[in-house]
């Protein structure tokens, strides 16, 4: 059986899933969904801030989630930066 792959929506480069992390919104709080679950609309990222600042600085994680221009990923950038 096939691995999904999904696609960073950083640097655009795609993965099999288990190589992303997913992200959702929550109250206009970008948080990481460690289990794949969460309700809402979820975007893939590497576990990498260079591509969390790509994706925030183009506004493509905006776009991505349907969020308003003004997101908070403060607590996802400490949770990345930690592991």
């Amino acid at each position: 059986m096939a691995k999904p792959i999904r696609t960073c929506v950083g640097c655009r480069q795609r993965e099999p899933q288990t190589k992303l992390i997913r992200v959702v919104l929550s109250d206009n709080q970008v948080i990481l969904d460690l289990t794949q679950t969460a309700a809402g609309r979820g975007a893939y990222l590497h576990q990498d801030l260079e591509c969390i600042n790509l994706a925030v600085t183009r506004k493509i994680l905006n776009r991505a989630l349907k969020a308003p221009s003004n997101l908070d990923v403060t607590d996802l950038v400490e949770q990345i930066s930690t592991k």
